[in-house]
Parts: structure tokens; C-alpha cells; sequence
């Protein structure tokens, strides 16, 4: 029998945990008039989801958002980071711990914050200060998760604010907010989510809105708007159903107005969330892994893992326009893509991420991204350091 994508991530870091020499601090759990019950047996993700590691890009969201390093979970188990130096990576450096699934980073003016789901399915934090200093790990207490926790922060908002999403047991998704340092307490926005929870950044009234994505039980795809002035609740957007978690563009300033997902036909597709009614437009090809883009001006770029483990491009002159095809990408990967480029407002060097053959955390750069063939990845460079899990 095939263990849900839940249960194997669970088993991996327990196996981890009876070995490895640094652990994260189990902190007793909050009261459960908090989070919802924990003696109900977690709501599996479904088994067609790519089960596949994902880097996690730490973006800087004051002005133009500026990518500064990357986050992943080592092969012991335990968080690694890498900062960005211009065009490069320096290599990784552990922060300790021993994480379920991957890691979410963000940057505001206190530093950089990493949000892990701990072996106990506790949800803690890490922060990097802008001296360099390393505040170890402490809890967000309240919610028992059964999945990986997403960290955002919004538009116009106190700038130490950070707001989290997770997976609770009830299969529902819960939000958490930091502001002056004191977290709010976990709320449920409802839903029942069946992938991993994607947040973006949008530009819609009021200013302060996050879009949060979602597979739901029915494997559609749905949307939820939480902002300082309320929750509009989980709505379906159109009927196909999806087989990966749902992708955005993250280093757009507003990367929430298109969306794509895996089909159930292993195609790509892809969704306008600027046009009532809302149609999904496929892309074809064969994708295996999930799904990475890269928004700048006049360069839209969707990545894929294909069948023979090698990542493909899909580009455009804008998300709603018509794209030019898959590329092939020399190389072999065995993770999910993670990309992003110079910045939104002119086409600068696209990045490219993914986990190597070897256990390393390879990057791929092309120098002056173009929709027109061929493609400029010059290779993959593993990032030194410890072993990517």
C-alpha cells in the first residue's frame, strides 16, 4: 500500500529524528480551544500530488521585491539556507532542527523568518536578524498541522507584519498573524485542502488583500481573499481538477492574477484571474514535478519537471499571451523547480533552482531571458554545503 503524501513526510523525519544529533526544542502544545481536535486522523493528500522537495525563495518585499536567498530542508533532516550574492549563492549554512516537509522564508525589516512544521507537527519559527545573529527556533503555539506552513507578508502593513497559513487536522486551512512581535492566535478560514497552501500578494481593494489557493476535496481549485477588513470564503475557480499544488509568481510584485496547475491529464495549465469567467487554458506537455514561474516584463516563463527528469520552459510575452512552446533544459533534477528573475519592471537574468542527481541544490542561470528559442541556461552549479533532502 502507497502512504499518503502526509504520512511518508512524517515517517522520513521520524526516522531522521531517532538519529540525528540536533532536534528542534518540542514545546508542549497550546490548549486546543485553539486548534482544531487532534485525536481525528488527518485528512491525507492525495497520492497524485508530486512528492517531490520545493527551494524556498526568500523575497524582500519592501519596493521591488528582491530575492535574497533560499531556503530547503536538509538530507538530515534539518533547515539549511543559502544567501544570494549578486548572480550567486553562498553555500549553505544549518540552522538546526529537524523539519517536516519544506520550509517558508520571508523578509521584512526584522529579518529573515523561516515557518517549519516541526516532527511534533508543531508549527516554529527561526529568524535571521540583519546583524547575522540567529534567534533559534521558538513555537507558534495553538495548531496541531498536517502539512507545510506558507508565510507571506502583505501589502502595506506594519513592516515587522508577517501573516502564516496551515493545514489543520479538520483538513481546513488556519491563519496566523505577527504584528509588533505578538502573534494574533490561529483562526479558521474554512475549506478542505488536499495540496499545499499557496498565498500571493494582489493588487485589489483593499490594498492589504492575500489570495490563498488551494486544492479542495473534489481536486479543483479554490480561492480564498483575506485581508485586515475581512474573508470572503473559499470559492471554486472553473471545474478542472488539478494533480499538483498550485503555482504563482512570486517574484512579481502582485503574482496573483494568473495561476497554474498540473491537470489530471499530467498537462500544464493555466488560469486568468483578471477574466470573469474564469477558463483554465492548457499548455500541454508532460509534467511530472510541480509547476515554477517567473514573471518580468515582457518574459512570463512556466517550468516544469518532464518525463525524463529534465526541467522544460514554457515562455511568453505575458501570461495571457500566446506562449512559444516547451524548451528543454540540459541536466537531470530530481525536485520541484523554484524560479524567479531580476525584477518586474524590465527583463533582467532568470534563476533557476532544483535539487541534482547528487543530493545538491543546483542553480541555472539565463543571462538575457527572451520568449524567442533558444534558451540560455548555462548549467546547473551546485550551491556547496550539506546535502539537500
Amino acid at each position: 500500500m502507497t502512504e499518503p503524501h502526509w504520512l511518508r513526510k512524517t515517517l522520513t523525519a521520524s526516522v531522521i529524528l531517532a538519529v540525528a544529533a540536533g532536534v528542534l526544542a518540542l514545546a508542549p502544545s497550546a490548549s486546543a480551544s485553539a486548534s482544531p481536535s487532534t485525536s481525528a486522523v488527518p485528512p491525507p493528500y492525495a497520492a497524485d500530488l508530486p512528492d517531490l522537495g520545493t527551494p524556498a525563495v526568500a523575497f524582500n518585499r519592501a519596493g521591488t521585491p528582491v530575492a535574497t536567498g533560499v531556503a530547503v530542508r536538509g538530507a538530515d533532516g534539518s533547515l539549511l539556507y543559502s544567501p544570494r550574492s549578486g548572480s550567486a549563492f553562498g553555500a549553505f549554512q544549518s540552522l538546526g532542527g529537524v523539519i517536516v516537509g519544506d520550509p517558508s522564508v520571508v523578509v521584512n525589516s526584522d529579518g529573515t523568518h523561516f515557518f517549519v512544521r516541526g516532527t511534533d507537527d508543531q508549527v516554529y519559527t527561526n529568524t535571521i536578524t540583519p546583524s547575522g545573529a540567529v534567534t533559534g527556533y521558538s513555537q507558534v503555539p495553538g495548531l496541531t498541522v498536517t502539512g507545510d506552513v506558507e508565510a507571506i507578508v502583505p501589502n502595506l502593513v506594519p513592516p515587522t507584519s508577517v501573516r502564516i497559513f496551515a493545514r489543520g487536522t479538520d483538513g481546513a486551512v488556519w491563519t496566523n498573524n505577527l504584528n509588533g512581535g505578538a502573534w494574533s492566535g490561529w483562526s479558521s478560514l474554512g475549506g478542505h485542502a488536499t495540496s499545499d497552501i499557496t498565498a500571493t500578494r494582489t493588487f485589489v481593494v483593499p490594498n492589504d488583500t492575500i489570495r490563498v489557493f488551494i486544492r479542495g476535496a473534489d481536486h479543483r481549485v479554490y480561492v480564498n481573499r483575506v485581508s485586515t477588513s475581512g474573508v470572503s470564503g473559499f470559492e471554486p475557480l472553473a471545474d478542472l481538477q488539478v494533480t499538483s499544488n498550485i503555482a504563482v509568481a512570486e517574484d512579481a510584485v502582485f503574482g496573483g492574477g494568473f495561476i497554474a496547475a498540473r491537470g489530471a491529464d499530467h498537462g500544464l495549465w493555466t488560469l486568468n484571474l483578471y477574466t470573469v469567467p474564469y477558463v483554465w487554458k492548457p499548455l500541454g506537455g508532460t509534467v511530472t514535478s510541480d509547476i515554477a514561474i517567473s514573471f518580468q516584463a515582457n518574459v512570463t516563463a512556466y517550468y516544469v519537471r518532464g518525463a525524463d527528469d529534465a526541467l522544460y520552459v514554457n515562455k511568453a510575452t505575458a501570461p495571457a499571451a500566446l506562449f512559444r512552446g516547451f524548451e528543454r533544459i540540459d541536466g537531470t533534477v530530481t525536485g520541484n523547480p523554484a524560479a524567479f528573475g531580476s525584477g518586474p519592471n524590465a527583463p533582467g537574468t532568470g534563476f533557476l533552482l532544483a535539487r541534482l542527481a547528487g543530493g545538491s541544490l543546483g542553480l541555472n542561470i539565463e543571462p538575457s531571458p527572451s520568449v524567442l528559442p533558444p534558451h540560455k541556461f548555462g548549467g546547473y552549479a551546485p550551491i556547496p554545503g550539506p546535502a539537500v533532502g
